[in-house]
């Protein structure tokens, strides 16, 4: 019965092509989700406060100004005709919508439902408009784009560095073998088992040197007789 050798085993596939695609799905998400981010936080037009009560679709009030105020003169008061705390934000803020720039000036203390707001501000000593919406934050929305580039960048990076040394890997795995099996000093082309070196062989001495009789040698002359 003839025995065959098994055959070889397959090559195993590299789970790095499927890693660079999850970075491409998971790098999606993500972007998805702060581009959503900046549509949620990106500034809109704050609604004029003249006729003394401002409608609020979401939770928080923001109060602007035309102009820079230190401390303007609102009262606001819930739907209840409770007041509603407000203190003015610790940095500057700016917003320009349409070409028209609003200075933040005041904010809730505290997450105020949506719903209608009255507000009043009597301002006698400079000509500043007021208007009010709802809570935001300039830092958000920046915050918001910056994870969107950042995001983007980083996943679609670990993506395509993956998917290279995957492809790389796979194509040294399948790479011919030696096209020339005889050529000496091929890899995988000495003999087996080793060929034992050559010994050394012991030759008897020559004998010794004896010439024969030479007629032009004198001693080899006959004697004249």
């Amino acid at each position: 019965m003839t025995m065959y050798p098994p055959p070889p085993a397959a090559p195993k596939k590299s789970i790095l092509p499927k890693i660079g695609i999850a970075c491409f799905v998971v790098g999606a998400i993500v972007v998805g989700f702060f581009v959503w981010r900046i549509v949620v936080t990106a500034p809109r037009t704050p609604q004029p406060i003249e006729g003394g009560v401002v409608h609020l679709k979401k939770e928080g009030l923001t109060i602007y100004a035309s102009i820079p105020v230190l401390n303007p003169p609102c009262e606001v008061q819930d739907p209840n005709g409770n007041d509603v705390p407000i203190k003015p934000p610790s940095g500057s803020e700016t917003i320009t919508i349409n070409g028209e720039s609003w200075y933040v000036v005041a904010r809730s203390t505290q997450t105020v439902p949506a719903g209608d707001y009255s507000i009043s501000c009597t301002d006698d000593e400079t000509s500043a408009t007021y208007s009010a919406g709802p809570k935001s934050s300039v830092f958000a929305f920046v915050l918001s784009i910056l994870g969107t580039v950042f995001s983007f960048l980083i996943f679609l990076g670990l993506g395509i560095t993956f998917l290279t040394v995957g492809a790389v890997k796979k194509r040294r795995r399948n790479r011919p073998p030696n096209t020339f099996p005889g050529q000496p000093g091929a890899p995988g082309n000495y003999p087996y088992p080793p060929v034992p070196p050559q010994q050394n062989h012991t030759f008897p001495a020559p004998p010794p040197y004896n010439p024969g009789p030479n007629p032009d040698r004198p001693q080899n002359r006959p004697q004249d007789r």
